[in-house]
């Protein structure tokens, strides 16, 4: 049974294990530390089955410029899922229930750079972040999804993410 909850600081040697068992490398272990440092995070959730970690998202502040005072916006990156435990539901349930947190938090917008295929199933979209300007190269895998109905539909702006993704 996959139990869902908040991060701790008790969980970071073993969040940092399963970031780099999921994506091969360190860098995105070195990503999460650094977004915890500056105090970017807004929430970061863990996903156990039994007694082991095998699941992790975090989202941080994310900003437009030109800004808008009232939006409040997150970046979902990362989402890792160990791969011992892939294939069961883990990041589908760690971004089901994330979502209405971050919502009742005051977070309008989400966005993320990801599978297209993937993300849609939750509700993001490349055609209402089309609008937005990605730091990253074009595609569909750039994405958006509105917490609060309204709020970014047609919004133009550079989206500028947190100083620890170094873009």
């Amino acid at each position: 049974m996959i139990s869902l909850r908040e991060w701790a600081p008790d969980d970071q040697p073993a969040t940092r294990g399963l970031l780099i068992r999921a994506f091969g490398r360190p860098g995105e272990a070195d990503l999460v530390e650094a977004l915890r440092a500056e105090g970017a995070v807004i929430l970061e959730l863990v996903a156990e089955m039994g007694q082991q970690v095998a699941g992790h998202i975090v989202y941080s502040r994310l900003s437009l410029d030109p800004a808008r005072e009232s939006l409040q916006m997150a970046a979902l990156a990362p989402l890792a899922v160990d791969p011992e435990f892939q294939r069961r539901g883990i990041g589908g349930a760690l971004i089901h229930m994330s979502l209405p947190t971050l919502a009742h938090a005051g977070v309008d917008a989400v966005v993320v750079l990801g599978d297209a295929a993937y993300y849609s199933r939750f509700g993001f979209s490349p055609e209402l972040a089309a609008t937005l300007q990605s730091p990253f190269p074009p595609g569909d895998h750039f994405m958006a999804m509105e917490l609060s109905p309204g709020s970014i539909e047609g919004c133009r702006g550079r989206v500028c993410y947190a100083r620890s993704f170094g873009l």
